[in-house]
């Protein structure tokens, strides 16, 4: 490839072009396993493969390894390619990672990932001249994994999304397979196949995370252990397909790890996946591990973030809707420190607490400019110390988001992917969870190890509303469902016998020219709470509850 000048940030991370087969079939047929990184540390290998017992994760000599973990997005993005590498070495970043303390990357891919080419300036190549001779973002992700290997971190991969995305509506990535698409359960699996093939002869490949934040599609909503059926809604027994997938990657590889997430709306606790007998255990001990995702703005139950809610009339409207009980009424970041405790407690403390399977919080952070989000953060983290349990922060990520707008608030490196100047708080609260960074290293780029942290100024509530309904408004896990159960049958049905139809068109009282100008993936002016179910409208005209407004009706 002829040397060029380097793109502008405007070109940087434009969306590949996608190269997919017909029906995004593949058997993939011919896997040759790629080989392991050479120069690896054989004291640190030599702990591998990590298998669980209990509530812990041990090494081959049964001591624990505990997962202090970050993530690291952009291969399941529009570029295919892991944030950070158009702007420094891949070496660097991974020694950052590796200087930062962390034992574990979880690595996001998408399936489109595995069947594109590589986006144009997702890449710079004069800081990264060995992945000039790549053809394909999978060789990218080969590099990263080996260069994570080498700096003694080990990996988990993670199936984050079905079509690379990380803004505008997830619906099409709310599932493992898409229902209206191309991509089946059974070519999911076989994605799965090829990446355990793939990997087999590289020990820091240490687990494979099944699927990240099942939610609800259009009008199928995913459930755990109910059995399949025929026709499309029997395909939506996430503990069915999470145990094939399982069995079908451990006759590949047996001595990897499992990571299986709940389903995060509604968002229940992990009785029903940690259940021995289950559909889980004890088929899979010694293998499976149980993964949850915690923000402030997200919660128990049929959670709604405050950050989605506009001022004015509406938020009395939902107000009154969570006092009757509708919605949850406490997201987690407005509980107390006993309450949050109590709530996870509830969730899956008890999990660790009789020592049945390790639960790893594989996905939490905050803006540190933002004070609501950072108070959470503070009792989040005692939460995980007294429980001692595994974690990876989200995200490692700095930087413009991929297609997006705006910068990544909750990463904390700098700009050039290295580690901070002066001190940032959440890494300072991480390192009461285990996060043991190596902080001579990073006083030799310091001015002052002492000297106070730069930090943006605090913003106002309504600024922060604004922002985090711009920036983390894609994981509204109800965007695109367009039909949804009636309340009625769901909160009043056992009482009063009311019958009710089964679905309800969620867009009915939605005129066409309110729903134009949210149908475009570019529009921020209103946030997912109104996007998918037209709430400016049918708010102020429903009375009663024969009329509540279809995004209630669950």
């Amino acid at each position: 490839m002829a040397e060029s000048q380097p793109p502008s940030k405007e070109k940087l991370l434009q969306p590949a072009s996608r190269h997919v087969p017909p029906g995004w079939t593949e058997d993939w047929s011919k896997v040759t396993p790629v080989k392991p990184s050479v120069g690896l540390d054989e004291e640190w290998i030599s702990q591998f493969p990590l298998s669980t017992k209990g509530r812990h994760i041990i090494t081959k000599k049964g001591e624990r390894f505990k997962l202090i973990g970050t993530n690291w997005y952009g291969a399941s993005d529009t570029g295919h390619i892991v944030g950070g590498l158009d702007t420094q070495s891949l070496e660097v970043i991974c020694r950052t990672v590796r200087d930062l303390g962390h034992t574990v990357v979880r690595l996001p891919f998408s399936n489109e990932m595995l069947r594109s080419k590589i986006a144009t300036g997702s890449i710079d190549y004069k800081k990264n001249p060995q992945l000039r001779k790549l053809k394909s973002p999978l060789e990218v992700f080969d590099e990263v994994i080996h260069c994570l290997g080498k700096n003694n971190v080990a990996v988990i991969i993670n199936n984050h999304t079905t079509y690379g995305e990380f803004c505008g509506p997830p619906s099409s990535n709310s599932l493992w397979f898409d229902p209206l698409g191309p991509f089946s359960e059974e070519q999911w699996i076989a994605d799965w196949l090829m990446i355990a093939k793939r990997y087999s002869r590289c020990p820091y490949v240490i687990g494979y995370d099944l699927r990240n934040e099942i939610r609800p599609r259009l009008s199928l909503w995913p459930s755990w252990g109910r059995g399949r059926s025929s026709g499309l809604r029997g395909r939506r027994d996430w503990a069915a397909a999470a145990a094939t997938a399982s069995e079908r990657l451990l006759e590949v590889n047996p001595e990897a790890l499992i990571v299986v997430e709940r389903i995060v709306w509604p968002q229940r606790g992990l009785n029903d996946y940690a259940a021995n007998p289950g559909p889980l255990l004890p088929r899979f001990a010694g293998r499976l591990v149980l993964g949850v995702h915690h923000y402030s703005w997200s919660g128990p139950g049929r959670f709604v973030p405050r950050w989605s809610i506009p001022s004015g009339t509406l938020t009395c409207f939902v107000d009154t809707i969570r006092g009757l009980g509708l919605i949850t009424k406490t997201n987690y970041g407005d509980m107390s420190y006993n309450k949050l405790k109590q709530q996870i407690a509830s969730e899956w403390g008890n999990i660790l607490e009789a020592d049945r399977c390790p639960v790893w919080v594989s996905e939490f952070g905050a803006d540190i400019s933002n004070p609501e989000e950072m108070s959470w953060l503070r009792n989040f983290v005692k939460v995980l110390s007294d429980y001692d349990a595994d974690w990876a922060y989200w995200p490692l990520n700095v930087g413009p988001k991929p297609t997006c707008g705006g910068d990544e608030a909750y990463g904390m490196l700098r700009p050039d992917w290295t580690q901070k100047k002066s001190p940032d708080e959440r890494l300072q609260l991480l390192e009461s969870i285990g996060l043991c960074s190596r902080k001579e290293m990073a006083i030799g780029r310091m001015d002052s190890i002492d000297s106070p942290p730069r930090r943006r100024p605090p913003m106002s509530k309504e600024k922060s509303a604004q922002n985090m309904r711009a920036l983390y408004g894609c994981k509204d896990p109800l965007f695109g469902v367009k039909h949804v159960p009636d309340v009625r049958e769901y909160f009043l049905g056992r009482r009063s016998g009311l019958r009710s139809s089964r679905s309800t068109p969620a867009l009915a009282l939605v005129k066409d020219s309110d729903l134009s100008k949210f149908r475009s993936p570019n529009s921020m002016s209103m946030p997912n709470f109104h996007n998918a179910f037209g709430l400016s409208v049918a708010a102020e005209r429903e009375q009663s509850l024969d009329m509540l407004p279809p995004y209630f009706k669950v």
